[in-house]
């Protein structure tokens, strides 16, 4: 199921410069917060705290808490309220907490990691799959999945084949940028080894060669999609534009 949201959209990020020098900064200080919060279970109106008290909970200086509190407003992880502090005059306070919408989609989440575990011993379990003998093998294997899929440029390449469904050398070497011919063969090589992307050979004049996902890498992108989508998800970046500090340009 697509979820609008690509793994190019994390995987490329190194390519992108921050908007501001601080951009980092900012999003890890959302981070810490939206973890703050959920072991402290502010999660409802009842629980909210101030800036002020989150900033002790957090021990984060009172203007990051602030800033991360503004952006995580604008990507609806933050809910503001107001809460009476004085009756008789009228006083009142701002008060944080965690949205109902980032908290039901973080409950979706831990759902799916949960059918995801009962599949995978489902699997096991239906094909009598052990634990072999052969530990070191089974290693190995796992090491060269592993290296293939996760090392340097794989996840760039996966991922633009995934949105683009097929590409020629040239373009997967213009749109890698810093790339060389002899390193994207040899990846390209590689992840055909696998059976995760097929080279097919077009009928045009001069012939050409395109690349694309097999049914099997197609697949292993799907399955893994979710994981790019939990980790921005729990970085608080819900909205697909996403802003800083000055509701402008994008937090990296």
């Amino acid at each position: 199921m697509k979820t609008g949201l690509h793994p190019h959209d994390l995987l490329l990020e190194h390519d992108r410069p921050s908007s501001t020098r601080d951009g980092p900064r900012r999003a890890e200080d959302l981070r810490i917060l939206l973890e703050g919060m959920f072991n402290a279970g502010i999660s409802g109106e009842l629980a909210a705290k101030n800036d002020a008290e989150l900033c002790r909970l957090l021990n984060i200086p009172r203007a990051r808490v602030t800033s991360a509190l503004t952006i995580g407003e604008q990507r609806g992880v933050f809910v503001r309220r107001t809460r009476p502090v004085d009756p008789r005059t009228g006083t009142v306070e701002i008060v944080w907490h965690i949205s109902p919408l980032f908290m039901g989609l973080h409950g979706k989440f831990a759902e799916f990691a949960e059918a995801s575990s009962r599949l995978c011993r489902e699997v096991a379990e239906a094909a009598s799959i052990r634990t072999p003998m052969d530990t070191q093998r089974n290693v190995d294997f796992n090491l060269r999945i592993a290296k293939t899929i996760f090392g340097k440029w794989a996840m760039d390449i996966f991922a633009l084949l995934y949105t683009g469904r097929a590409a020629g050398f040239g373009e997967i070497h213009r749109a890698l940028g810093r790339i060389s011919d002899r390193v994207l063969s040899l990846k390209l090589g590689q992840m055909e080894q696998l059976g995760l992307i097929q080279r097919d050979v077009l009928s045009t004049k001069p012939p050409r060669v395109q690349y694309s996902l097999t049914t099997r890498g197609l697949r292993t992108a799907m399955l893994g999609e979710p994981v790019f989508m939990y980790l921005r998800f729990t970085e608080g970046l819900l909205a697909t534009d996403d802003a800083d500090d000055s509701g402008r340009a994008p937090v990296r």
